[in-house]
């Protein structure tokens, strides 16, 4: 990934496509506000997921994860994180 500057669209287009592809769920379940935890998705399948997001954009995400709680949530974090490089 190159040092320019990724948009949270492109980063939702992204998620979706790993929550879709990878872990089966439907695309029309990830709305914004769509809490993580109902997607059926377990931990290490959470995981999995921080995983692909942290090797697609080259950063880290903080090991406490409990403030991330929507897939906006999950957009957003990503987004600052990618800022932040």
């Amino acid at each position: 990934m190159s040092t320019e500057v990724v948009n949270k669209d492109e980063i939702k287009s992204f998620l979706t496509e790993i929550f879709t592809k990878e872990k089966n769920i439907p695309a029309e379940k990830l709305t914004s506000e769509q809490a993580l935890k109902e997607l059926d998705i377990d931990s290490f399948g959470f995981l999995e997921v921080i995983f692909s997001i942290e090797h697609q954009y080259n950063i880290s995400f903080p090991k406490n994860y409990e403030h991330i709680v929507t897939v906006q949530d999950l957009v957003d974090v990503t987004h600052d994180l990618i800022a932040a490089k």
